[in-house]
Protein backbone atom coordinates (compact mmCIF):
# COMPACT_ATOMS: atom_id res chain seq x y z
CA UNK A 1 0.00 0.00 0.00
CA UNK A 2 2.86 2.38 0.86
CA UNK A 3 4.39 2.03 -2.56
CA UNK A 4 0.86 2.66 -4.48
CA UNK A 5 0.79 5.98 -2.51
CA UNK A 6 4.73 6.45 -3.48
CA UNK A 7 3.91 6.07 -6.86
CA UNK A 8 0.61 8.25 -6.84
CA UNK A 9 2.89 11.15 -4.96
CA UNK A 10 5.29 10.84 -7.22
CA UNK A 11 3.12 10.90 -10.43
CA UNK A 12 1.50 13.89 -8.99
CA UNK A 13 4.68 15.65 -8.28
CA UNK A 14 6.05 15.08 -11.97
CA UNK A 15 2.79 16.16 -13.58
CA UNK A 16 2.72 19.24 -11.69
CA UNK A 17 6.60 19.83 -12.52
CA UNK A 18 5.53 19.15 -16.30
CA UNK A 19 2.45 21.26 -16.24
CA UNK A 20 4.59 23.91 -14.34
CA UNK A 21 7.84 23.79 -17.08
CA UNK A 22 4.97 24.06 -19.78
CA UNK A 23 3.70 27.14 -18.59
CA UNK A 24 7.06 28.85 -17.91
CA UNK A 25 7.68 27.94 -21.72
CA UNK A 26 4.80 29.18 -23.32
CA UNK A 27 5.04 32.45 -21.50
CA UNK A 28 8.53 32.88 -22.38
CA UNK A 29 8.43 36.79 -20.65
CA UNK A 30 6.02 38.26 -23.07
CA UNK A 31 2.86 40.21 -21.42
CA UNK A 32 0.13 37.66 -21.32
CA UNK A 33 1.68 35.25 -22.88
CA UNK A 34 0.94 37.15 -26.25
CA UNK A 35 4.55 37.12 -28.75
CA UNK A 36 2.98 40.03 -30.56
CA UNK A 37 2.94 42.18 -26.78
CA UNK A 38 6.27 44.54 -26.24
CA UNK A 39 6.97 45.02 -22.73
CA UNK A 40 5.42 47.50 -20.82
CA UNK A 41 2.25 46.37 -22.07
CA UNK A 42 -0.96 46.91 -19.80
CA UNK A 43 -3.27 44.86 -20.90
CA UNK A 44 -4.09 42.55 -23.99
CA UNK A 45 -4.38 44.12 -27.41
CA UNK A 46 -8.06 42.51 -28.25
CA UNK A 47 -8.85 44.53 -24.91
CA UNK A 48 -7.50 47.56 -25.81
CA UNK A 49 -8.99 47.42 -29.31
CA UNK A 50 -12.74 47.22 -27.90
CA UNK A 51 -11.88 50.17 -25.47
CA UNK A 52 -10.99 52.39 -28.40
CA UNK A 53 -13.79 50.90 -30.63
CA UNK A 54 -11.33 49.87 -33.28
CA UNK A 55 -10.29 46.20 -34.68
CA UNK A 56 -7.65 44.95 -36.80
CA UNK A 57 -7.80 44.76 -40.37
CA UNK A 58 -8.59 41.43 -41.71
CA UNK A 59 -5.20 40.14 -42.85
CA UNK A 60 -3.26 41.88 -40.49
CA UNK A 61 0.17 40.38 -39.96
CA UNK A 62 3.65 41.15 -38.05
CA UNK A 63 1.56 42.35 -35.31
CA UNK A 64 3.62 43.96 -32.63
CA UNK A 65 1.69 46.23 -29.82
CA UNK A 66 1.74 48.67 -26.69
CA UNK A 67 -1.19 49.37 -24.67
CA UNK A 68 -1.08 51.73 -21.97
CA UNK A 69 -5.25 51.94 -21.39
CA UNK A 70 -4.74 54.68 -17.91
CA UNK A 71 -2.94 57.12 -20.15
CA UNK A 72 -3.64 61.16 -19.44
CA UNK A 73 -3.47 63.78 -21.93
CA UNK A 74 -1.17 63.44 -24.85
CA UNK A 75 0.24 60.07 -23.60
CA UNK A 76 -0.46 56.82 -26.32
CA UNK A 77 -2.89 54.21 -25.03
CA UNK A 78 -2.14 52.28 -27.75
CA UNK A 79 0.53 51.97 -30.82
CA UNK A 80 -0.03 48.96 -32.73
CA UNK A 81 2.26 48.15 -35.81
CA UNK A 82 1.65 45.62 -38.51
CA UNK A 83 1.69 44.75 -42.27
CA UNK A 84 -1.51 44.41 -44.52
CA UNK A 85 -2.79 44.87 -48.10
CA UNK A 86 -4.03 47.74 -49.74
CA UNK A 87 -7.14 46.66 -50.32
CA UNK A 88 -7.64 45.57 -46.21
CA UNK A 89 -6.48 48.97 -45.37
CA UNK A 90 -8.92 50.76 -48.20
CA UNK A 91 -11.61 48.90 -46.69
CA UNK A 92 -10.47 49.28 -43.08
CA UNK A 93 -10.15 53.22 -43.34
CA UNK A 94 -13.55 53.51 -45.17
CA UNK A 95 -15.60 51.05 -42.41
CA UNK A 96 -14.26 52.78 -38.96
CA UNK A 97 -15.15 56.13 -41.01
CA UNK A 98 -11.64 57.70 -41.06
CA UNK A 99 -11.85 58.35 -44.50
CA UNK A 100 -15.05 58.87 -46.43
CA UNK A 101 -16.61 55.86 -48.44
CA UNK A 102 -15.70 55.96 -52.20
CA UNK A 103 -12.05 57.60 -51.27
CA UNK A 104 -10.18 57.79 -54.33
CA UNK A 105 -6.50 59.15 -53.51
CA UNK A 106 -4.65 59.75 -50.30
CA UNK A 107 -2.57 62.60 -51.35
CA UNK A 108 -5.48 64.96 -51.90
CA UNK A 109 -3.89 67.72 -49.26
CA UNK A 110 -5.87 66.23 -46.30
CA UNK A 111 -3.21 64.02 -45.30
CA UNK A 112 0.33 64.79 -44.07
CA UNK A 113 2.71 62.96 -46.37
CA UNK A 114 6.38 62.51 -46.36
CA UNK A 115 8.27 60.67 -43.23
CA UNK A 116 4.79 60.30 -40.91
CA UNK A 117 4.03 58.46 -37.73
CA UNK A 118 6.12 58.89 -34.13
CA UNK A 119 9.04 56.34 -34.24
CA UNK A 120 8.16 52.92 -33.49
CA UNK A 121 11.02 52.69 -30.18
CA UNK A 122 9.80 55.95 -29.03
CA UNK A 123 6.12 54.70 -28.47
CA UNK A 124 7.68 51.10 -26.62
CA UNK A 125 7.22 48.94 -30.03
CA UNK A 126 9.07 45.56 -29.99
CA UNK A 127 10.12 43.61 -32.97
CA UNK A 128 12.08 45.74 -35.29
CA UNK A 129 9.05 47.51 -35.95
CA UNK A 130 10.24 49.67 -39.02
CA UNK A 131 9.99 53.48 -39.36
CA UNK A 132 7.41 54.42 -41.93
CA UNK A 133 9.33 56.11 -43.74
CA UNK A 134 8.49 58.66 -47.21
CA UNK A 135 6.65 58.03 -49.01
CA UNK A 136 4.33 57.39 -47.02
CA UNK A 137 0.79 59.35 -45.71
CA UNK A 138 -0.70 60.21 -42.24
CA UNK A 139 -4.39 59.78 -41.42
CA UNK A 140 -5.67 61.41 -38.47
CA UNK A 141 -8.87 61.33 -36.88
CA UNK A 142 -9.74 63.54 -34.40
CA UNK A 143 -12.70 61.81 -31.94
CA UNK A 144 -14.57 61.75 -28.72
CA UNK A 145 -13.54 58.49 -27.42
CA UNK A 146 -15.66 56.13 -25.15
CA UNK A 147 -15.04 57.82 -22.15
CA UNK A 148 -16.05 61.20 -23.34
CA UNK A 149 -12.18 62.46 -23.32
CA UNK A 150 -10.79 63.53 -26.98
CA UNK A 151 -8.63 61.54 -28.54
CA UNK A 152 -6.63 61.19 -31.76
CA UNK A 153 -6.79 58.15 -33.91
CA UNK A 154 -2.98 58.20 -36.12
CA UNK A 155 -2.39 55.90 -38.72
CA UNK A 156 0.92 55.98 -40.54
CA UNK A 157 0.86 53.59 -44.22
CA UNK A 158 3.62 53.21 -46.58
CA UNK A 159 2.33 54.36 -50.10
CA UNK A 160 3.96 53.85 -53.87
CA UNK A 161 6.57 55.48 -55.02
CA UNK A 162 5.87 57.66 -57.77
CA UNK A 163 2.28 57.77 -56.61
CA UNK A 164 2.15 59.44 -52.77
CA UNK A 165 -1.91 58.76 -52.49
CA UNK A 166 -2.15 54.99 -53.93
CA UNK A 167 -1.05 51.85 -50.58
CA UNK A 168 1.38 50.12 -51.74
CA UNK A 169 0.41 46.68 -52.42
CA UNK A 170 1.77 45.15 -48.66
CA UNK A 171 1.82 48.16 -46.96
CA UNK A 172 3.60 48.50 -43.34
CA UNK A 173 1.04 50.38 -40.84
CA UNK A 174 1.54 52.48 -37.60
CA UNK A 175 -1.50 53.18 -35.52
CA UNK A 176 -1.77 54.95 -32.64
CA UNK A 177 -4.61 55.98 -30.28
CA UNK A 178 -3.42 59.11 -27.80
CA UNK A 179 -5.31 61.03 -25.27
CA UNK A 180 -5.39 64.72 -26.54
CA UNK A 181 -5.45 67.95 -24.30
CA UNK A 182 -9.49 68.49 -23.55
CA UNK A 183 -10.80 71.72 -24.65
Amino acid sequence: MRRMWWAVGGGFAAAVLAVGGWLVAADKGYPFADARACEGSDVPLEVELDAVGLRMPAGARDVHYVTHPAAGTEDVELAVAFRSTAKAMRAYLEQNKIVTTGFTHLADGRFLTGDVGTPPADLGLCGDVPQIYAPAVLVEQQRTGFGGDPETVDIALQTKPGDIGTLRPTTEVLLTVTQTPGT
